[in-house]
């Protein structure tokens, strides 16, 4: 039996820009690190040519001999694709979850996708390096299941790491960010991250990000171009390690982001982010596309429990985490 596990991630700044209808015409840059919120797969081959799959997180279970046959099923749809997409031949016992809910804008489908794929080329006994098993996985949500996505959640599960992309037309380059011990610790120790609740399915935002590019609308290519060179900036700011103006960073990427496309933030997200900039800070984003899902929050210790104590009251739930260097992995427990 093989279990898999892959990363999520908080990206803080520059997504929108690893969309293609983007980076296809302009160079485009996001940083995002990755935490210790995880997809999960266990894989098992069976004698026969039965797919049988349990997803807990979508209270899904399926079965079925004629895996080639089917269309994405609720729960099983990206678990289907993969198996389809990556020829594989034989019967197979799959169990997937995450330890976020769907809808969590933190990258968990590009994750699970990420996971799945490693896994099944532990089983086929293939090796890929990072990029091309990334692009697989990229072909697989974009052209295959429709998603409307960008590269980065896949690059972020397939690398791991605190990395900043570089999105061009023929190539995503990774370059990791190393900040010093005691700067990675304060950058944790301020780093906060919310339970906004369940959103809607991204690719509704992304459609109308994409219609927007593809039109050139003006407001929308700006505000990506903006994001774009403040991820310069902050990537700049990390390699001295200098956190003052990340707060700056953080609160001016929102303002930009909210101008990709209609839906990214709404009344509530609104009267949120109120809230924690009246009780201690002023730099939040929406992770994801937005809409809903998680928020992340940049707040000083001695600001954080009040903060913590008033989206309660909310019904916004405090999400503890840490930043981890993990990366997609896959462990074979026969061996």
């Amino acid at each position: 039996m093989l279990i898999g596990r892959a990363p999520l991630r908080i990206s803080f700044i520059g997504g929108g820009t690893d969309m293609e209808e983007y980076h296809n015409k302009f160079d485009g840059y996001s940083i995002s690190a990755t935490i210790n919120k995880y997809t999960f797969v266990a894989a098992k081959i069976r004698s026969d040519k039965i797919y049988q799959g349990l997803s807990p997180d979508f209270f899904k279970y399926f079965k079925t001999e004629k895996i080639y046959n089917q269309s994405p099923k609720v729960g099983h749809g990206i678990a289907i694709t993969c198996l389809k997409e990556m020829k594989f031949k034989k019967g197979i016992d799959l169990f997937f979850s995450a330890d976020v809910a769907p809808g969590s804008g933190l990258g968990a489908s590009s994750s699970l996708a990420s996971n799945l794929v490693s896994t099944i080329l532990k089983l086929q006994g293939k090796e890929w390096d990072k990029h091309k098993i990334a692009m697989t996985i990229y072909r697989i949500g974009h052209d295959v299941l429709k998603w409307g996505i960008g590269k980065q959640d896949e690059f972020a599960a397939v690398f791991g790491g605190f990395n900043m992309y570089k999105f061009s037309k023929d190539r995503v380059k990774v370059e990791p960010i190393k900040l010093k011990k005691n700067t990675l610790k304060e950058f944790e120790e301020n780093s906060m991250l919310f339970f906004l609740g369940e959103r809607k399915p991204s690719a509704d935002i992304l459609k109308i990000q994409s219609r927007n590019i593809n039109r050139l609308n003006q407001k929308t290519m700006e505000a990506l171009h903006k994001v774009s060179e403040l991820s310069l900036e902050l990537h700049d700011a990390f390699k001295q390690n200098d956190l003052t103006k990340f707060e700056d960073f953080l609160r001016e990427g929102w303002e930009q982001k909210k101008q990709f496309a209609k839906g990214i933030s709404n009344e509530r997200i609104d009267s949120i982010c109120r809230q924690v900039e009246l009780n201690g800070s002023k730099a939040m984003k929406v992770t994801g596309q937005g809409g809903g899902g998680h928020l992340f929050v940049y707040a000083q210790k001695n600001k954080q429990a009040k903060i913590i104590k008033k989206l309660k009251k909310l019904g916004v739930s405090y999400i503890d985490f840490k930043y981890k260097n993990s990366n997609a992995t896959v462990q074979n427990l026969s061996e």
